[in-house]
């Protein structure tokens, strides 16, 4: 029992140490030292401090995220989009992968070079991928995932192999960081084409859908794409002869199970069984092969592999001036990092303004919406009638190419274009397109027939489009759903209104604690100064 709770008091105080080195307030030097280190080639020895720089990031690009979705709920500018994607896109992934980074002990690995592999490793990965894409078909949706799984991990494989060949490289933890390198710059491609895809909505983004694949996305940065060829790259480093090396062969295949597992057409209970197993198996690969690759990396630079994963040489900060520091520091950051996620909560929720959604999960009430709630129907396997006459035709060159037949149907007036391909008796004739005349509001207009498909092509619903006011729709994955995107070009925004007042006072509360806290602690940092 006594073991039992010497390791727990060491753990707590590893733990204590650890936030309180992550939080703290670091110097310009600090800063310059992490940018620079390693691009000296006669840089040597080890550093033991603890990860702090990727907290900054991280946080940074949440405030910047909530800053732009803020910009472009209230004034609706479509130009703020690719930036806002670009910065949801990053934000998970290039901050789990500077902390993989500053986990690395030595001083012979730049940030410098793990960009470079992120940006050409990626992009070569990408480029590969499409390739075997085009060659490689798939039949369904279980084809599909294997597709997927095995084409995208063979091409981040490939970059991550030739890297490391040209780098000459042997250290199992950096092979690590380099695969991470590779799979981060993959995912950041991919993210940013889901975050578009998913929330784009002709004019205007989507804001709830473009929170939701963010979140989705981001969360579980950590657990696929740049762990599983993190693996691949630690097999190959960690191998005198790498192609012959049975643990390469096992984290690729191992790899490509987990994202065919990953991407596997399941639903309910067993998807979520599926996702729970690969984050887990990813999760303990990760965990392990960092530990064990850096206990090696300090064992071979003739350091000891302490019981903790992190050491400092820094004194305790509670009876110092500096303690004061950086609770204040950490109260203005903390506070500012609270406000981001506020404003990214209160983006996500539809309210109505210039641009607002709404989800149907009915594909009958979807296009009564359409529709107006006109009850209008339209039948595409209607033949052409020989008897029914011709209420107009299109020529060319004195030849009719297509014919519109008016057919009065529940009181509506609806309109089969047909096109004609042949001539005389051996003429065929195809639907183009069926409209319906309305009278609404004393004004008489033709509304012509859409249709709007699910990601897999195959067609969710055909509607006349009676409503002017929708700018775009959004079929989900599953097709359960279809988000409509609507347009008022006649709101204002009323500060009054009660989305706005919390917000402002939410956002006006946390600004003020986080600046009184900070005042304190200065106050009290003085004090402490001016008692020594």
């Amino acid at each position: 029992m006594s073991a039992i709770n010497k390791f727990a008091r060491a753990a707590s105080g590893q733990i204590v140490c650890f936030f309180k080195q992550t939080f703290r307030r670091h110097t310009g030097g600090e800063y310059s030292d992490f940018l620079t280190r390693g691009v000296r080639r006669d840089d040597e020895g080890v550093q033991r401090a603890y990860p702090w720089f990727y907290i900054r990031l991280f946080a940074a690009c949440i405030i910047l995220f909530a800053v732009y979705l803020l910009i472009m709920r209230f004034t609706s500018n479509a130009l703020f989009s690719p930036v806002t994607v670009i910065i949801a896109s990053l934000a998970f992934n290039v901050p789990f992968l500077i902390l993989l980074y500053e986990i690395y002990p030595r001083n012979d690995l730049s940030l410098l070079s793990v960009f470079v592999t992120l940006l050409i490793g990626g992009t070569g990965a990408c480029v590969l991928t499409q390739i075997l894409y085009s060659v490689i078909p798939a039949q369904n949706a279980w084809l599909s995932a294997l597709r997927a799984a095995g084409v995208e991990e063979v091409s981040k494989a490939a970059a991550v192999i030739i890297t490391l060949a040209s780098l000459r490289c042997r250290q199992p933890l950096v092979g690590f960081i380099m695969g991470a390198a590779v799979g981060c710059g993959f995912s950041i491609v991919e993210d940013a084409g889901y975050i578009f895809v998913y929330s784009n909505e002709l004019y205007a983004l989507n804001i709830s859908s473009l929170i939701s694949v963010f979140v989705d996305r981001g969360l579980t940065a950590f657990c696929t794409h740049t762990v599983w060829t993190a693996s691949i790259g630690w097999a190959f480093a960690s191998a005198h002869r790498p192609f012959l090396s049975f643990r390469l062969y096992a984290c690729l295949i191992g790899a490509v199970l987990l994202h065919f597992l990953w991407n596997s057409p399941l639903s309910g209970g067993a998807q979520v069984a599926v996702i729970v197993f690969c984050v887990l198996a990813a999760a303990a690969f990760g965990i392990t092969a960092l530990a064990l690759s850096r206990r090696a990396t300090l064992t071979e630079a003739g350091e000891s592999a302490t019981p903790q994963f992190f050491h400092t040489d820094e004194g305790s900060l509670v009876r110092d001036r500096l303690y004061y520091t950086h609770a204040g520091h950490l109260s203005l950051t903390f506070g500012a990092f609270v406000m981001a996620v506020l404003a990214i909560i209160y983006c996500s929720i539809p309210f109505r303004e210039t641009y607002y959604a709404q989800t149907f999960n009915d594909k009958a009430d979807f296009i009564n919406f359409m529709q107006s709630g006109y009850e209008l129907t339209q039948d595409f396997s209607r033949a052409y009638d020989e008897d029914g006459g011709i209420y107009s035709s299109q020529s060319t060159d004195g030849v009719v190419t297509s014919v519109t037949q008016k057919v009065s149907v529940g009181g509506f007036d609806y309109y089969y274009e047909y096109t004609i391909a042949g001539g005389g008796e051996a003429a065929i004739y195809f639907i183009n397109s069926v409209s319906v005349e309305l009278d609404i509001g004393g004004v008489t207009s033709r509304y012509f027939t859409e249709s709007v498909y699910n990601l897999d092509g195959t067609l969710y619903a055909t509607y006349f489009r009676v409503r002017g006011d929708v700018t775009g729709l959004n079929v989900s994955a599953d097709t359960s759903e279809v988000t409509v995107i609507l347009y008022d070009p006649l709101f204002e925004f009323d500060y009054s209104r009660p989305q706005y007042v919390v917000l402002f006072a939410a956002l006006g509360g946390l600004a003020g604690l986080s600046l009184g806290l900070y005042i304190l602690f200065y106050i009290l940092a003085r004090r402490k100064n001016n008692a020594r």
